[in-house]
């Protein structure tokens, strides 16, 4: 049983689905963010959390000065979606990580995490945001503030992660068929659920190849799946498919499950 998992990966994993904006950021406004991003997770990478407080926004100094600081080695900017006139932004980054959890290894990998911004006296600020962090793959759990105060004045110890097995993690996305046959200009639908008491995230891609090369077209009817949630995924046979058998790969985040499908196309 896993006994502990760190609250800032909760809040980072849990990419729950939020409305994106549909205009695009003023140029002047989308850099400006960008470098405040840039600055803040540079101090990460050194490890100056200290010199990072002061891209927080002042709501969020305890919050930020409590919680566990995950070790980025290296990170990029995937995306960033604005609300509320460009004055709030969240961003996905993804970063090399060292899992906390045990069944991950030691190895560093990318994971996703979602980071929030907003406009703080005329500068981009993180933020820490309370309801998103609740809602985590293995359950709600409480913000940094809501823990235990250390008895002599110090930060806050985080709340112990809900109890889940390796076993259930590993299989907690499940598909109705993991082998089926697909010919060119055929259409065959994979039913997905998520068994968790959480959101987890799904992509789909091809171990051996881009998924534009291997002439199959993939579609997620969502790529989120709150706690027991259902969705499809949609495999069109395109006129550049080979004969034979392809692996396709569903990807789970944050908790690293990986379903294979065997393809096959008799030709």
């Amino acid at each position: 049983m896993l006994r502990k998992i760190s609250l800032l990966l909760f809040s980072s994993f849990s990419l729950i689905a939020q409305s994106p904006s549909l205009d695009k950021a003023p140029q002047d406004v989308d850099d400006a963010l960008r470098g405040r991003i840039k600055a803040f997770y540079d101090l990460h990478v050194q490890r100056k959390f200290r010199q990072a407080e002061q891209l927080v926004a002042e709501e969020s100094k305890d919050d930020f000065y409590s919680m566990s600081k995950p070790e980025i080695d290296a990170y990029r900017i995937a995306s960033i979606d604005y609300s509320e006139n460009f004055t709030k932004a969240k961003a996905l980054i993804v970063g090399k990580i060292k899992p906390t959890l045990p069944m991950f290894g030691s190895d560093q990998m990318d994971m996703p995490f979602a980071s929030f911004w907003k406009i703080e006296d005329g500068k981009w600020c993180w933020y820490y945001n309370k309801d998103f962090a609740r809602h985590t793959p293995f359950g709600d759990v409480k913000n940094p503030s809501d823990a235990k105060r250390d008895p002599n004045g110090g930060p806050a110890s985080l709340p112990t992660g809900p109890q889940i097995s390796i076993e259930a993690l590993q299989s907690a996305v499940k598909v109705d068929r993991t082998e089926l046959q697909l010919k060119r200009n055929e259409t065959v639908v994979v039913n997905i659920k998520n068994t968790l008491s959480g959101t987890v995230s799904l992509q789909v891609g091809c171990p051996a190849a881009p998924m534009e090369a291997t002439g199959v077209k993939a579609e997620l009817g969502t790529t989120t799946l709150k706690a027991n949630e259902s969705t499809t995924l949609k495999l069109t046979g395109g006129e550049g498919m080979q004969t034979g058998t392809l692996t396709l790969r569903i990807s789970v985040t944050p908790t690293n499950q990986t379903i294979d499908l065997k393809v096959k196309n008799p030709g």
